[in-house]
């Protein structure tokens, strides 16, 4: 009988021990693929340091200088691949653990150590609580910033209308919408020429007379403090500006200057503030106010200012274009008569202990009305009660000193 052919797949494998049945096993089974995490660019980095060869690559130089176990793909190869995830993986959390230098700066300005207050930086701290004081509480909303001017504009009880009306013409004469006037500008917007006279409106805020340009703080501390002023503080504003040296009296460079400015041709009457000149001056037989040193002080100027106050013509013209052109003649003489109330209320205090005068009939029938009576007799309480603290304070430094 003819022997069957025998079939390809029918051939009998030759028998496997456990080992090699597991290693075949291992041949067969696909290899997993690698799943993309953060830590796929570090592995590469540990390919580049120590490569190893799997199936169907061919090894390159470097990887034939390690051992050729290394090379077989047996099981035996695998766990060195996870022993070498582990270091790889610790090393690149290093740079992501690294802060970012935008944070590190604000740390290292935690964590060094501040310079403490001592006797090196007075001027600073100083400076830094100045700075603090000045700024404003808002009582007028974002139109004033600092402190100073805020405090000025409440204590003469300047309403947010008159303050918006202020800002408003200060806008409207901004010819470059910068926010801030030039001196041009300003005197503008005053309707005065720029001379010796009118840049002294400037030291009443404190402003350079080299300064180009003026804030509306600063454009508000000057034309409300000269806007306010009495005739005696006019006339003290006078003596102050053309006082140079700050010696209390006018010598004759000084006086010659202030006659100069006062007799100048492009204000009215002339010729009279001329006449009232020559006779302070000594220079007419009618002359009752010459000094015998040659030097005018503080009393005899005032003298002949309350005699002859037509040589001052000009400082009063000045601020008589000064209040026409913010808020009006009517509204600053307002504010100026109640300005007066509360330095007689001040003045009546001292002179009887702190006591306050009663209301007249003409207050109490205005008081139900407005509550302008009781804000002038308040502002004339703080400002006394804030004189008596000062001079507590002067006497108990007094005190202290003698006693060392």
């Amino acid at each position: 009988m003819a022997a069957r052919p025998k079939r390809m797949g029918a051939q009998k494998l030759p028998a496997l021990s456990a080992n090699q049945f597991s290693d075949a096993l291992h041949r067969e089974a696909p290899v997993p693929k690698p799943k993309h995490t953060n830590e796929q660019p570090q592995q590469l980095r540990v390919n580049r340091v120590a490569p190893i060869a799997t199936e169907g690559v061919k090894a390159t130089p470097s990887a034939a200088k390690e051992p050729k176990a290394a090379a077989t793909p047996t099981v035996d190869a695998a766990p060195p691949k996870s022993k070498k995830k582990k270091p790889a993986s610790a090393g690149a959390r290093r740079p992501q653990a690294t802060p970012d230098p935008r944070r590190s700066s604000a740390l290292e300005q935690r964590t060094l150590p501040q310079p403490a207050a001592s006797a090196e930086t007075p001027s600073a701290a100083s400076k830094a609580m100045n700075d603090l004081k000045e700024e404003a509480i808002g009582d007028y909303g974002v139109f004033v910033q600092t402190r100073r001017c805020e405090e000025l504009c409440s204590n003469l009880h300047l309403t947010m209308r008159d303050i918006r009306k202020m800002k408003r013409k200060y806008d409207a004469n901004d010819m470059y919408n910068s926010g801030e006037v030039n001196q041009a500008e300003f005197f503008f917007m005053i309707n005065e020429e720029r001379r010796p006279l009118t840049l002294g409106i400037f030291q009443l805020a404190d402003v350079p007379v080299t300064q180009k340009f003026l804030s509306f703080d600063e454009y508000l501390l000057c034309v409300v403090q000269f806007a306010t002023l009495t005739k005696p503080e006019l006339f003290q504003y006078v003596f102050d500006l053309y006082d140079e040296d700050a010696s209390g009296a006018l010598d004759e460079h000084e006086f010659a200057k202030m006659s100069l400015e006062l007799q100048s041709n492009q204000f009215c009457f002339p010729r009279n503030v001329a006449t009232a000149i020559k006779m302070l001056e000594g220079k007419e037989g009618r002359a009752a106010f010459v000094p015998d040193d040659g030097l005018v002080d503080v009393g005899e100027f005032m003298k002949f200012a309350r005699n002859f106050p037509v040589a001052f013509y000009p400082i009063f013209n000045m601020q008589k274009n000064v209040r026409a052109t913010t808020l009006g003649e009517t509204r600053w003489s307002r504010i100026t008569a109640n300005k007066v109330k509360v330095q007689d209320l001040v003045g009546h205090m001292r002179r009887h202990q702190g006591a306050v005068p009663e209301l007249t009939v003409r207050e109490r029938a205005s008081s139900v009305f407005s509550s302008e009576v009781w804000a002038i007799r308040k502002r004339a309480v703080e400002l006394y009660a804030l004189e008596m603290m000062q001079r507590r304070h002067l006497s108990t430094e007094g005190g202290n000193e003698e006693a060392d």
